[in-house]
């Protein structure tokens, strides 16, 4: 892993909205990726843009994530970056309405999708030979960037689920960096505000008028797009973050602020 080699990265959730845009912003940068995903085919969509690899599976399915992150490593001779953004938000309710099978949804992908993806980019990096030109104090063999969400960073109306299982995600992303920093390994957290991607656009574009403007209004540099948080995740993964660890950052336009 070097400042001028193309990253050979992983992305999880890769076929739409945030994770399309981070595999075309890294593509842009001459990345080495694998795209993963539950669904073929907008997996092969990005991958005819991109020249991606492409692994169909279900991240919180035990051994898979290790399986084609070691076969992708073993391909290119190592793993640069994982970045791990496979999420769903099943149901938009509070505590009484969250049903048994939203919680344990959010819970699987989001948070045990997240910890088997970071568990397979670890065994692999963590046997890596490190580099040493980046000016830091430790040896250099990975970086590691989780998506969360500004519901993880605070309680948010009926986000009984998703709050809580993005919550970990921070949590959890802090831990890695307290754990395995001493080894070369970072890992941060960004923590988008509301964009409109696939898994909430029909949300957003349902919402009353009144509700809308509110929520607009709060981001002071407005609503964002996925190619915003698409910059974050890169800027994370790269030597231009390279003092950089255990952070959850705010891409929010604001939000946090208001």
């Amino acid at each position: 892993m070097t400042s001028q080699a193309p990253l050979r990265t992983v992305l999880t959730g890769a076929g739409t909205g945030i994770g399309r845009a981070t595999a075309l912003r890294f593509a842009r940068e001459g990345a080495t990726l694998l795209l993963v995903g539950r669904r073929a085919e907008p997996l092969k969509e990005v991958a005819a843009e991109t020249g991606a690899e492409i692994a169909a599976l279900d991240v919180s399915e035990e051994g898979a994530m290790s399986v084609a992150v070691s076969s992708f490593a073993k391909k290119h001779g190592g793993l640069d970056a994982l970045v791990a953004n496979a999420g769903v938000n099943p149901q938009r309710e509070s505590a009484l309405g969250t049903h048994d099978e939203a919680w344990l949804e959010a819970m699987r992908i989001n948070l045990q999708g997240t910890h088997r993806s970071c568990q397979a980019a670890l065994e692999v990096m963590l046997k890596q030979d490190p580099v040493g030109d980046w000016d830091i104090p430790v040896p250099v063999r990975g970086s590691i960037v989780t998506v969360g969400s500004i519901a993880g960073l605070a309680g948010m109306k009926d986000r009984a689920a998703y709050g809580p299982s993005k919550a970990g995600i921070i949590n959890y992303t802090q831990a890695l960096a307290i754990d395995y920093g001493p080894q070369g390994i970072r890992a941060n957290c960004v923590c988008p505000g509301f964009v409109k991607t696939n898994i909430n656009r029909g949300w957003i574009e349902n919402l009353p008028a009144e509700e809308l403007r509110t929520i607009t209004n709060r981001h002071a540099l407005g609503m964002g797009t996925p190619e915003a948080v698409a910059d974050a995740i890169y800027f994370l993964a790269t030597r231009e973050s390279r003092w950089i660890t255990g952070v959850a950052l705010p891409v929010d336009g604001g939000w946090r602020a208001s």
